[in-house]
């Protein structure tokens, strides 16, 4: 069984994709059923995230290919090491199971500034012709005048990044709705704005992962192997992901160490929704401040600074 992904129109004469984790930390794993589902079809596909690990400490776990130093870096795994290196694992993973030798490009955590360029660099590098930024929740398609907008500020900053690249095709993918539990997000929000996109034509429709899928499969065995190595930390989005894939429900919990969270799982969690990224670009009431900051620092301060002048609106339930 296939994912029948509905953006293949606009990936028609896309030789070469970039598949990138929008928000960081376990980001990329969401894009991997997407990964092998379009290198099935025949299309190139690369991988790559914005990275929570020190791009130094990277060079001391393996030996990277530095594409800019310090904002981007292509990985191959860090050997057998106890600490947290997502995307060094993931690359590991291809090698130890696969055979492969799939480099998962690492792109610094920085401002938007720094970010752009990290982007041209790699996509240059690669001669991508279409980037797919993929966010594990929802919060990426949050404007910024919501009342619980979640931890949207590394999503804006991969958006901001992207807005002027000279990259014919450009889609927001989101998995996991309902799995933002920690950072409160208002899903009545997030509903709220898809509908807006789909009111300018910017929704480009969604598709359900299933357990039948080699695709989540493969997504479901490299997750598992980056969560299984001593001591690495968990992403607390896909592990409620892919067991709502297989069909549990409500206050299930994949790992015995994640019970600290009162969860509410379901069928909603298991689906793709593509976006175009310029509509959501767009529709962001802070961007347009962000485009010069050198840090993520800079870009909190100025997303505060201009959430004060917002209407804010306010906290709204789902009424079913």
């Amino acid at each position: 069984m296939q994912l029948n992904l509905p953006i293949l129109d606009h990936l028609s004469s896309s030789r070469n994709i970039l598949i990138a984790g929008a928000g960081g930390g376990f980001d990329v794993f969401a894009g991997l059923p997407l990964y092998f589902t379009l290198r099935s079809l025949g299309k190139s596909v690369h991988l790559a995230n914005y990275s929570f690990v020190n791009l130094q400490i990277m060079k001391m776990l393996s030996e990277p290919e530095v594409l800019l130093d310090n904002l981007v870096f292509g990985v191959r795994g860090p050997g057998r090491v106890p600490v947290y290196f997502p995307e060094g694992y993931l690359a590991q993973w291809f090698q130890e199971v696969r055979g492969e030798d799939v480099p998962v490009w690492t792109l610094a955590s920085t401002g938007v500034a720094p970010m752009a360029r990290a982007y041209e660099k790699l996509t240059e590098h690669l001669g991508i012709d279409a980037v797919i930024l993929v966010d594990g929740g929802v919060d990426s398609l949050m404007r910024g005048d919501e009342a619980w907008p979640g931890s949207l500020i590394e999503d804006t900053i991969s958006l901001a990044a992207i807005e002027r690249l000279d990259v014919p095709v450009k889609i927001l993918s989101c998995l996991g709705f309902g799995t933002e539990v920690e950072e409160g997000v208002c899903h009545h929000h997030a509903l709220e704005n898809m509908a807006a996109l789909a009111k300018e034509g910017a929704f480009w429709g969604s598709c359900a992962l299933t357990p039948q899928m080699e695709a989540f499969q493969l997504y479901e065995a490299a997750a598992r192997y980056v969560w299984e190595q001593p001591n690495h930390l968990k992403s607390h989005i896909s592990t409620r992901i892919i067991p709502a894939v297989h069909g549990e429900f409500g206050n299930h919990h994949m790992y015995d160490d994640d019970r600290k969270q009162t969860v509410f799982l379901s069928a909603l969690m298991s689906l793709y929704w593509f976006f175009d990224a310029a509509a959501v670009i767009r529709r962001s009431l802070f961007i347009h401040s962000l485009r010069a900051t050198e840090t993520k620092h800079e870009v909190s301060q100025n997303f505060l600074a201009v959430r004060e002048y917002l209407q804010v609106r306010p906290q709204r339930a789902i009424p079913y």
